[in-house]
């Protein structure tokens, strides 16, 4: 059974070593799991997560409830990402005018934290799915089919209302089902409320 989170967090604003690690390992698991599935990249996410976890552990006291930990940490691993997918953006653009080199092919990469996460991004065509889509629908959707939040925790953690995050889940799954690439594989796990 898992320990109380708040009281992991009470302990680790008094110097508890163990409870600030076991808050470090949970914000790296999170973010992890969360940031693989928006951006498609093992090492990315690992990057992400671990700027996830900085930020987690040195703004630990200006977190306000201490039960809505995992909130908060889904919080800081969107604006994360989405700033990593926005200068990957910019990168990308400035590297794509500089060389006209064949393409990239990203390495196959393993994930162990979650089996839709490797689903997702292992298979080509599900990335280059994926990848296509904007920035804040592929978080919208890691957010639901990984971290498995409801569509009010996913509005409160993009900072926007319930409606607009059932659009962008919307969006994203009908772009995803009528995506060509997709066509065999037609996941059916693409259903929700929204």
């Amino acid at each position: 059974m898992e320990p109380d989170i708040a009281q992991t967090v009470s302990r680790a604003r008094v110097g508890d070593t163990a409870a600030v690690d076991a808050l470090a390992q949970r914000a790296l698991t999170l973010a992890l799991r969360t940031s693989a599935a928006t951006l498609g990249s093992r090492e990315d996410a690992a990057d992400v997560a671990q700027e996830v976890a900085i930020d987690v552990l040195q703004s630990l006291r200006s977190l306000r409830d201490p039960a809505l930990f995992d909130a908060w940490v889904y919080r800081i691993t969107a604006r994360r990402a989405l700033r990593f997918l926005q200068s990957r953006r910019g990168r990308s653009r400035a590297e794509s005018q500089l060389d006209s080199l064949a393409d990239h092919a990203q390495p196959a990469v393993e994930f162990g934290e979650a089996a839709l996460v490797e689903q997702w991004t292992a298979t080509p065509a599900i990335r280059q799915a994926l990848s296509e889509l904007p920035p804040r629908q592929r978080l919208a959707l890691a957010l639901r089919y990984v971290a498995g939040l409801t569509d009010s925790e996913i509005a409160e953690v993009l900072g926007c209302r319930r409606g607009t995050a059932c659009s962008l889940l919307s969006r994203g799954r009908s772009a995803l089902q009528a995506n060509p690439l997709l066509a065999e594989l037609r996941p059916s796990h693409l259903q929700g409320d929204c």
